[in-house]
């Protein structure tokens, strides 16, 4: 664990003011997806403005982890389901320069508080969730495993707020298409 970082909870007015959540996020949605489950462009970049529109929100939650020097090392979003106490994991990157000291670890661990949690992982990524406590359910057509911490074998059934677009958001959203 490296001793000299901590864990930020990112208000949503950050999310356009804070340089190390843009480029947290965009690490994340815009290099990790790609890499792992190839993403289009399109794909990535809808699924980055659901985020910021549901921490925006208050659906979602953003953690970011720092160095004391302010440096951005890690990051996870997670969205708490309507029904259950149960969190899902929509997104966790730890840079890789800071990868094996424990910064994922410590960003799961404040992301679950009291509660289980639930991701689709992909692929690269099952290992690591076996080892902090995951159990796998099923593999996903697109590419990901659904996982969960829960403990007791259950189908599982849970209901997550969506994200609600505003004009703006639906704009962005179109014009990016026309790029395409």
């Amino acid at each position: 664990m490296i001793k000299n970082s901590y864990v930020q909870l990112i208000r949503k007015e950050d999310l356009n003011t804070d340089v190390c959540v843009s480029m947290m996020i965009s690490m994340y949605f815009g290099i990790e997806m790609q890499s792992a489950l190839q993403w289009s462009n399109e794909h990535r970049y809808t699924e980055l403005i659901k985020a910021q529109v549901m921490i925006d929100q208050g659906k979602s939650e953003m953690l970011l982890a720092k160095l004391y020097t302010g440096t951005p090392i890690g990051m996870i979003i997670y969205t708490e389901a309507d029904d259950s106490p149960v969190r899902r994991i929509d997104a966790l990157i730890v840079s890789r320069r800071f990868r094996g000291n424990g910064i994922g670890k410590m960003l799961l661990r404040a992301a679950k508080g009291d509660m289980d949690l639930h991701t689709f992982a992909p692929a690269v990524a099952v290992d690591w969730y076996l080892k902090h406590g995951f159990r796998v359910l099923d593999k996903q057509a697109n590419g990901t495993i659904e996982m969960t911490t829960i403990s007791q074998h259950v189908d599982l059934h849970l209901n997550y707020p969506l994200p609600v677009f505003d004009q703006v958001d639906l704009q962005i959203l179109h014009n990016f298409k026309q790029l395409q």
